[in-house]
């Protein structure tokens, strides 16, 4: 399919584009129903994250509210003020947020409503982004075109998100995992700084990229590169931390004992919630931890050796990490894993699309079992070179 006037590469981009944007929407239109900025928590309210009076841990996660903050002082107050206007007259009880979600009333506050729709579309263009970059990284490590695209769109639709950092987070860890792929070391510094801002978890992700950097260069440049950006994530942690000591809650919430008791009562496996308004399994059902055991079972061989690795990283890293400081089937809590549950999914397809092409194009006598197909990744990664 080709649009007149254009390459066929185009118009292929543009559909691509249209896809992952309808995709990205309904995911982001299921996220933002159930809790939209967290406008009537006392804790973590986007209009408290703006003012930096949020409770601890969460005021640390400031990239996006500090950025809608210095983008509102550099808008010309005539530029705000007909944005404003233009709300109004669209919805004169409410805007266009306050009016169609109803867990979003602070967007209606004409205080904050330039700043909350500045963080909406921040949030959402890093949920869009991490689509693309996943796609790219689907494609790179396992070298299927149709599975890498799909994978994305699959994933986007189940990601757990429930916070507006979540989908920052997730961008910022797929371009950390692209430049690790790249070798583009030197860009990790910045990616560091602008991640550790929106959640200082980054500090713990950065060990994970060690089998896919290391797989490039040398060893002794891998533990030089990674521990300059946690050197440079301690120090923006430290930094953030001093800087709002003085706010409510504390520098973490431990809940181990109440996840123990949570994980060994049998009742917890069968909750479900409501999702793009639809009641369904939730969390830690039995019905999605048989889900995640097909993914993995299907997707496990096709990821090269630096992929295997990280994934097994990055749960020795976030399964303690969630155990500690996570809440009940507050799955998000898990987040490191995105990008591995994303390439799961994007292996088992591949898989699925090889034996089903291999079973269409060669005939097959009665009742002769067919072959398994083995398609190699498009890079061949080990953590030995």
């Amino acid at each position: 399919m080709t649009l007149p006037g254009l390459p066929r590469a185009t118009t292929r981009g543009i559909v691509l584009l249209c896809v992952y944007l309808l995709v990205a929407s309904a995911s982001y239109c299921g996220f933002f129903a159930k809790y939209a900025l967290r406008d009537e928590s006392d804790s973590d309210a986007m209009t408290q994250m703006l003012d930096g009076t949020a409770d601890r841990p969460y005021v640390y996660r400031q990239l996006l509210p500090g950025s809608a903050n210095l983008l509102d002082a550099a808008l010309p107050r005539a530029v705000k003020q007909r944005f404003l206007a233009h709300l109004q007259d669209e919805y004169p009880k409410h805007n266009w947020l306050s009016n169609t979600f109803v867990r979003a009333p602070d967007a209606a506050n004409p205080q904050y409503a330039v700043r909350y729709y500045m963080v909406y579309a921040m949030t959402f263009s890093a949920l869009l982004g991490a689509m693309l970059v996943l796609r790219l990284l689907c494609l790179q490590l396992l070298g299927n075109e149709v599975a890498a695209t799909l994978a994305p769109l699959a994933f986007a639709l189940a990601v757990p998100a429930g916070n507006f950092w979540d989908f920052p987070e997730l961008l910022f860890m797929t371009l950390a995992v692209w430049v690790a792929l790249r070798a583009r070391l030197f860009w990790l510094l910045p990616l560091t700084l602008v991640a550790t801002l929106n959640k200082e978890s980054f500090l713990f992700f950065l060990i994970a990229l060690y089998p896919f950097v290391a797989a490039r260069v040398s060893r002794s440049r891998t533990i030089a590169y990674l521990g300059t950006c946690m050197v440079l994530a301690a120090a923006v942690n430290l930094a953030t931390k001093l800087h709002y000591a003085g706010n409510p809650g504390d520098l973490a919430q431990f809940h181990l004992w109440d996840n123990l008791r949570f994980l060994a009562d049998p009742r917890n496996y069968f909750h479900s919630e409501p999702t793009y308004g639809i009641l369904l399994p939730k969390g830690f059902n039995i019905l999605l931890l048989f889900l995640v055991f097909v993914i993995v079972r299907a997707g496990w061989s096709a990821l090269p050796t630096a992929a295997r690795q990280h994934a097994l990283l990055v749960c020795a890293i976030n399964v303690p990490l969630y155990l500690l400081f996570g809440y009940g089937d507050e799955v998000r809590a898990l987040s490191m894993v995105d990008i591995s549950a994303a390439l799961l999914i994007c292996g088992g397809l591949a898989g699925y699309i090889s034996r089903a092409s291999e079973t269409a194009s060669v005939p097959v006598a009665r009742n002769q079992p067919v072959a398994p197909a083995h398609r190699q990744p498009a890079l061949d990664l080990t953590a030995d070179s």
